[in-house]
């Protein structure tokens, strides 16, 4: 992933962590909403006055949005346990099988 990618994902880990829509992170930092779905999947990348607009919104400092965890280095266990248990029978049989098939 590219530096852009990253940078749009940690504004939409953020974004989703304070419950806020895209809709409305647009329209606090003063841009229109397509933007900000186009950040969130690497085809934007903000001025450094946009950053800092958007580092507010989500209140973080601004070289948060720039700290990416290297996945090879996150553990996803306990992560993949929390999504399991929020699904139906059902759901957990499948997700059980594609886990299964990539053994």
């Amino acid at each position: 992933m590219n530096t852009k990618e990253l940078l749009g994902l940690k504004v939409k880990e953020y974004r989703k962590q304070r419950k806020i829509t895209q809709e409305k992170l647009a329209e606090i930092i003063g841009v229109d909403n397509g933007y900000i779905s186009k950040l969130e999947v690497g085809q934007n990348f903000p001025s450094i006055s946009t950053l800092g607009k958007i580092a507010d919104a989500l209140g973080v400092e601004l070289y948060e949005l720039f700290h990416f965890t290297k996945e090879n280095d996150k553990d996803f266990k306990d992560e993949i346990i929390a999504i399991y248990d929020k699904l139906n029978k059902e759901k957990q049989y499948t997700l059980y099988r594609v886990a299964k098939a990539m053994e």
